[in-house]
């Protein structure tokens, strides 16, 4: 039994290393989802920052993009905020292949084990499009979009949607995902995992974001992938360069960086 503890503890190490770790602090108070970011319980987030996903060494792209995470017993709450001068989309209906436009999304695999995770993506528009994948889509896995769970979201736009005549700033997604709606019959999500989350609890997450450049209006074939744990190739069916969420309080939340040292010491 020693002697897989410390395999276990070196892959935790290693793991630890390779991909970003943050906090998920828990809130007392919920935020209000309308779309706008602005509560002050935002304010006691941890912020993290979205890079090109295809680049391992966290390389920026020109229009950034950033998040927060919170979570209460009852649901897990994140807050995308996207800079950017043409804010647009035109699909509307759930479901919709979002990922053709412009979109933020979230994924999740409580247990880290590559297989039964979570996609969510929210559009400026605030069509959502959510699915649950069997295992990533390079190893044969295949998605299940008749799970449609009762989120709640909402999105704002600092400038004017779909006008590419004007010049806007930014674009505001909120999403909050009931931890109920992870015991789906369809998979099993959390797997040993608990629901809701124990503080100290770890679960490997990803965000990512499409921006689709376009010059009056019309595409110029340009597009920034970005995502939170960059992958090392244009590829968001990653779980394997997940980051890591740990599920804290303002009490036990510890500097993430310094969380990895200690794990690379032993």
């Amino acid at each position: 039994m020693k002697g897989l503890a410390l395999v276990l503890l070196l892959a935790t190490a290693s793991l630890a290393q390779d991909v970003p770790i943050a906090n998920c602090l828990q809130t007392r108070v919920a935020p209000i989802i309308d779309g706008h970011g602005d509560d002050a319980v935002w304010e006691n987030a941890v912020r993290v920052d979205l890079v090109d996903v295809a680049h391992l060494d966290r390389t920026p792209h020109p229009h950034a993009t950033s998040a927060r995470l919170l979570w209460d017993q009852a649901a897990l709450y994140v807050l995308f905020e996207a800079s950017d001068p043409d804010v647009w989309s035109s699909l509307s209906d759930r479901d919709d292949p979002l990922y053709n436009e412009e979109v933020v999304e979230l994924f999740i695999d409580p247990d880290g084990d590559g297989l039964n995770y979570v996609e969510i993506e929210i559009n400026p528009v605030g069509t959502i499009f959510d699915l649950l994948v069997t295992k990533s889509l390079r190893q044969g896995g295949r998605g299940l979009p008749e799970w449609n769970p009762a989120l709640r979201s909402a999105v704002s736009t600092q400038g004017t949607l779909n006008d590419p005549a004007d010049t806007d700033l930014s674009w505001t997604a909120e999403v909050a995902l009931p931890w109920s709606a992870l015991r789906s019959d369809l998979l099993d999500v959390p797997g040993t995992m608990a629901l809701p989350p124990q503080i100290g609890d770890r679960w490997r997450l990803n965000l990512y974001r499409y921006e689709r450049i376009r010059t009056n209006g019309v595409s110029t074939g340009v597009i920034e992938y970005s995502a939170w744990s960059p992958v090392g190739r244009i590829d968001f069916h990653a779980p394997d360069r997940f980051g890591i969420i740990v599920f804290a309080d303002e009490r036990t939340a510890v500097d993430p960086a310094s969380w990895a040292g200690v794990k690379r010491n032993h």
